[in-house]
């Protein structure tokens, strides 16, 4: 079969959180997007941008990404789990989605065979290892969205890729210190060959309970996948990183990311230094105090609905569970209730392999608005 022949009887479907999108009415209220949108954003990241050097910030990149970045990333890093990090441990990337594409790309051409996902989980968790032939898993989570520990390491084996998230997207559910530090022992024990990748976008977006500390502190083959782009509420930007302790790893995920964007955009490296640094922290905080009145609006009306759900703790998402209140598919649901006038943006759970369930964004100034009209289409 030619190229031609093969593109006439494929699919390329666009990701089901797109395509959700893409059908919203004007006046529709969006629920839906993983991003801070019009949430404002520091002065100290857009006066990057006011007053840069533009031959240095037009200029190319080292293909791991400017020094004074990944030396900034691996200070702030080392001070949450005490390894000694420098610069030669850090590379940049186009947003975390480019670091997962990155280090599996490595790990494969370095001889990785299989990947360990959360059964609830980001689609490009099994989408990117499958682009590389590695067999994907699915590991349990328990009712309340934490990981059952006993099927991990039933099906764990000494090589294997784990892939952690926590924030997670998009169950909002958080792993404590204490969950941090069980989980290790059983991959301190078992993953003597393999590696964790640890996906932490959301690790500064924590609005109810104790601030965990990065998975890397308790287990030392870790991968940590971070960027700025949710806690700077600059998606657009796409900064992300790998951080790991290994410097011959580092060095083989910049190769292999060198062939894929030679190196990222200099200019959105240097705006990303005032969030990394630390100069953001009290916006942060007012991003963590809205998230958090409208994590309670958004829970309080699906409670007197009587819908079940978690409390999420992290990152921006509630992840209720709708499947015996909504008559019908859930995705066709979405789809519906966005593109009609006055409707709302949810997400589907099948987005992210739990058909079951809906994904509601606390990211939103119309929360209210928008909570009562999903309750509303689902009552018609």
């Amino acid at each position: 079969m030619t190229i031609d022949e093969r593109l006439v009887n494929s699919n390329f479907p666009l990701p089901a959180i797109r395509e959700i999108n893409m059908a919203k009415h004007p006046t529709s209220i969006s629920l839906g997007l993983g991003e801070l949108k019009n949430f404002p954003v520091d002065n100290k990241i857009t006066n990057v941008f006011r007053n840069i050097d533009t031959e240095k910030a037009l200029s190319y990149a080292p293909n791991a990404g400017v020094p004074e970045l990944r030396y900034a990333i691996a200070i702030e890093h080392q001070k949450y789990d005490g390894f000694n990090y420098t610069e030669d441990n850090v590379i940049v990337t186009i947003g975390v989605q480019n670091a997962m594409y990155a280090t599996i790309k490595t790990l494969a051409g370095l001889g990785a065979k299989r990947v360990l996902i959360p059964d609830i989980h980001f689609g490009i968790y099994k989408k990117i290892p499958e682009y590389f032939n590695l067999d994907v898993h699915t590991y349990r989570l328990t009712p309340d969205f934490g990981i059952d520990y006993n099927h991990l390491e039933s099906i764990l084996l000494n090589d294997d890729i784990v892939i952690l998230n926590s924030p997670a997207n998009p169950t909002g559910r958080v792993l404590s210190n204490n969950e941090q530090e069980e989980l290790s022992l059983l991959l301190n024990k078992k993953l003597t060959n393999g590696y964790v990748i640890s996906d932490e976008i959301y690790n500064k977006l924590i609005y109810d309970g104790e601030t965990p500390a990065p998975f890397s502190k308790y287990f030392n083959r870790t991968i940590t996948l971070n960027g700025v782009s949710k806690s700077g509420a600059v998606a657009g930007m796409r900064v992300g990183w790998c951080i790991c302790r290994n410097t011959a790893l580092a060095k083989a995920i910049v190769s292999a990311n060198a062939s894929i964007i030679s190196c990222p955009p200099t200019i959105n490296q240097l705006a990303a230094l005032p969030v990394v640094c630390g100069e953001t922290t009290k916006t942060i905080s007012d991003y963590n105090n809205i998230l958090n009145t409208n994590r309670n609006i958004a829970c309080n009306i699906l409670a007197k609905a009587n819908i079940e759900f978690n409390l999420p703790k992290g990152s921006f998402y509630l992840f209720p569970k709708v499947k015996n209140i909504i008559n019908g598919d859930i995705k066709t649901f979405c789809i519906n209730t966005a593109s009609m006038a006055n409707g709302v943006v949810v997400i589907p759970g099948s987005a992210f392999s739990a058909p079951d369930y809906i994904r509601i964004s606390l990211a939103s100034s119309e929360i209210e608005e928008g909570m009562n009209r999903l309750i509303n289409a689902i009552k018609l």
